[in-house]
């Protein structure tokens, strides 16, 4: 049930045409070029770009799943569709160690959280478009399809109501000023629509698959679900595959809100762990630290159409189609 979502960034004079994962989790783009021989294509050629602008500046970026990437800082026009940016910082990646072939699907990376993440240290694409007014609303949004269904969508500058249902509801950034890092809400767990847990801080990741929680809020959700157990990750919980058509609805709920955000129960079941196996994995993760962060993946996204409006600083959310 592991779903990759990813699209088309242009790169360079002429135009060259890779593959990135939009991530709102982190805010550097990232671009693998040929010579990196650890790295998926496709590759971006700086030598056949008249627009290439190198740099001697290294950089080292590290996610939170292990895997790494480094190189060079250099500029570039980046475009998506007729949006375009000259002259945009990203990171040449010349060496990567784990998981940065995104299975073979996707070369690189675009971050679209906030500046201070960058390990680049570049403003994110995203915001060099609307600090420079070539954005209607300076908002971006996501539809994520479930069940490896084609038609995800990000619109940028733009929302999509043909994709929701109802109106969205929105929700301020935490802390919602000048040192905002990422697209982080106040928000606590539910089960059957009652509170499990609360007071956490939510990340909303569409660069992570998953939901990942504090090990203590996941034992209690799980306590909920009758042969729950936690798998010897230590990490990820099981339950019997014949109990999943009645576990209860699990969801979020978001600060000044009594509405309650469910996730999709085709979403939450991962699957048997293995072929053959009569115990399933639950989308929702231990993070292994007591920090009260969420990160909340794409098991989340595809059942909520989702705001990031950087011009009101907050976050919205409606019944996705």
């Amino acid at each position: 049930s592991f779903s990759v979502y990813y699209g088309n960034l242009s790169v360079g004079t002429p135009a060259q045409v890779t593959t990135v994962d939009f991530d709102t989790g982190s805010s550097d783009l990232l671009i693998p070029s040929s010579a990196c021989t650890t790295c998926a294509g496709p590759f971006y050629e700086p030598s056949t770009s008249t627009s290439f602008t190198n740099s001697t500046v290294a950089f080292n970026a590290s996610f939170k799943d292990g895997a790494s990437a480094s190189g060079v800082v250099a500029a570039e026009t980046i475009s998506i569709g007729t949006l375009s940016i000259m002259n945009q910082a990203f990171g040449v990646v010349t060496g990567s160690a784990g998981n940065l072939d995104f299975d073979g699907l996707i070369s690189g990376m675009m971050g679209l959280a906030f500046e201070p993440l960058a390990k680049t240290k570049a403003t994110p694409w995203f915001f060099n478009l609307a600090n420079q007014g070539y954005l209607a609303s300076n908002l971006f949004s996501f539809y994520l399809t479930r069940q490896g269904a084609e038609g995800s969508e990000l619109c940028i500058g733009c929302i999509d109501s043909t994709k929701f249902t109802g109106q969205p509801e929105y929700f301020p950034l935490v802390p919602g000023n000048a040192t905002q890092v990422v697209w982080d809400i106040s928000d606590g767990l539910t089960y059957n629509n009652a509170v499990v847990t609360q007071r956490l801080v939510a990340i909303i990741d569409s660069g992570t698959s998953d939901i990942h929680i504090p090990p203590s809020q996941a034992a209690a959700l799980y306590a909920n679900i009758p042969g729950a157990q936690l798998y010897t990750d230590g990490k990820q919980y099981t339950f019997p595959c014949a109990s999943a058509a009645t576990i209860g609805q699990i969801g979020f709920t978001f600060t000044g809100s009594s509405t309650v955000f469910n996730i999709q129960p085709s979403r939450f079941n991962l699957g048997p762990i293995e072929q053959g196996s009569d115990m399933c994995l639950g989308a929702i993760f231990s993070s292994g630290s007591e920090d009260n962060i969420a990160v909340v993946g794409d098991a989340f996204m595809s059942s909520w159409y989702s705001i990031f409006d950087y011009g009101n600083m907050r976050v919205g959310f409606a019944q996705a189609v």
